[in-house]
């Protein structure tokens, strides 16, 4: 997880993911989909990572895609897959307020 102080913060950081050839996933289901990718986190987004957050270390990820209607499982390759959460500290906060405690359910975490 990466936390930029804010939305400037983490276009650049969006950036520099894009040069180190990571893929923006424009949803949770497609972290599954894509070897090195990267989530920008909203409260769009909130309920559907935190549920991926959690289940990812399990070695069994279930994630609900809403546009097939359908549920799809997958069990991460850990030594290939590279995923990394972006996520403004404001939004974070806001998320953490709702309950959704990401910061105890991911790996390291980096904050400038």
């Amino acid at each position: 997880m990466i936390i930029a102080k804010d939305a400037s913060e983490s276009e650049g950081f969006a950036r520099s993911l894009d040069g180190m050839g990571f893929k923006r996933s424009e949803k949770v289901s497609d972290l599954s989909k894509l070897q090195k990718s990267y989530l920008v986190m909203d409260e769009g987004t909130a309920k559907d990572a935190y549920d991926f957050a959690v289940q990812y270390p399990s070695g069994q990820v279930e994630i609900f895609d809403k546009e097939q209607m359908q549920s799809q499982s997958f069990s991460p390759d850990y030594g290939s897959l590279n995923l990394v959460l972006l996520v403004v500290k404001d939004d974070l906060n806001k998320l953490q307020t709702k309950g959704f405690d990401l910061l105890s359910a991911v790996g390291p975490a980096f904050q400038s």
